[in-house]
């Protein structure tokens, strides 16, 4: 059994859950920017060489220790449209020359809090000399280690795992007007067929309210045959990720296509068209179309028969009325 708790909330003061009985909370410094209650770190570092990141472990529980695992993630955006806070294998899914994870001084440590007590936890984070544009974003990842095990039916046995993590905001430039971009990298078609388009916000900007609107034609036609669209997507800055189009729909077969795909939000709007095909060995095979494209029939056929089959009960017992009438 696996529990995740993520804050991502700007108003949320601390992150806590009573099966986990722990808390976290930031501990806000000189550096701040705005509010003080936020419930993540938002911070200008315009000369500083080094930022302290302190984070308030609180233990709930009055009778037993708790060890704990802390470490600095990336901030990457999820194929479902979410901001994860605490990515640790960013690789291409990042395009920025700097990393969060790769400014921590401590890369992680290991904290043991005593019953019923709390305890601030320091990271240092090594900004980078040179200068950098818009928005840095990570989170602090803090992870009870000694879950407790729970035993299932069956003599299976199961661990509970928790972990919370605060956002982390870095800027030089608070007042520089940031402009997001989102760009279609490229089309992507494996067996099924699933098609998805690669998209990449290629500037240091953090947005949300994101609508996606996908159409697939086929090439040179301007009939749509599988359309997606999506709201209220939020994008990490510098972050790519892929968004699902179409999976194993039988309307795909192979051949040449166009995918048109419009994105908003607020005043910013991008569009985008991009031919791709689909081949023989990626489209739904044959055989099974036929198999949907009979099962379709026989449906139609099921439907066909009930209609006719109520008309039909009700002529007759309109006629049976109809007969008991003239006899009285």
């Amino acid at each position: 059994m696996v529990l995740a708790l993520v804050c991502y909330s700007k108003r949320a003061l601390a992150v806590s859950n009573n099966s986990a009985q722990f808390m976290i909370s930031p501990v806000y410094s000189s550096l701040q920017k705005g509010d003080q209650n936020s419930g993540y770190y938002d911070l200008v570092v315009k000369k500083e060489k080094t930022v302290p990141i302190k984070v308030k472990i609180a233990n709930l529980n009055n009778r037993q220790k708790l060890t704990f695992l802390v470490k600095v993630g990336n901030a990457v955006t999820t194929d479902s449209g979410t901001i994860e806070y605490s990515n640790f294998n960013s690789g291409k899914l990042l395009t920025s020359k700097y990393k969060i994870s790769e400014l921590a001084k401590t890369p992680k440590q290991k904290v043991v809090v005593k019953p019923g007590s709390s305890k601030i936890v320091l990271l240092n984070l090594k900004i980078p000399k040179s200068d950098f544009p818009g928005t840095l974003a990570g989170g602090v990842y803090v992870e009870r280690l000694n879950n407790a095990k729970t035993k299932a039916k069956k003599g299976i046995v199961t661990r509970n795992h928790f972990a919370m993590t605060l956002p982390i905001l870095l800027t030089k430039h608070p007042k520089a007007k940031r402009i997001a971009k989102m760009v279609l990298d490229k089309v992507k078609v494996t067996k099924g067929p699933v098609i998805k388009a690669q998209l990449s916000n290629v500037n240091p900007v953090i947005f949300g309210q994101l609508m996606i609107n996908a159409k697939i034609k086929p090439l040179n036609q301007n009939k749509t045959i599988v359309q997606k669209k999506v709201q209220d997507y939020q994008v990490a800055p510098n972050s790519t990720f892929n968004f699902l189009i179409s999976q194993n729909s039988s309307k795909l077969k192979a051949g040449k296509y166009t995918l048109d795909i419009l994105m908003k939000s607020g005043k910013r709007r991008w569009h985008y068209v991009k031919n791709f095909e689909i081949k023989t060995n990626q489209a739904v095979p044959l055989n099974k179309r036929i198999k949907l494209n009979n099962l379709s029939i026989i449906m139609w056929i099921i439907m066909i028969g009930l209609i006719l089959l109520i008309i039909a009960l009700v002529i007759v017992i309109l006629i049976q009325r109809r007969i008991i009438k003239l006899r009285k």
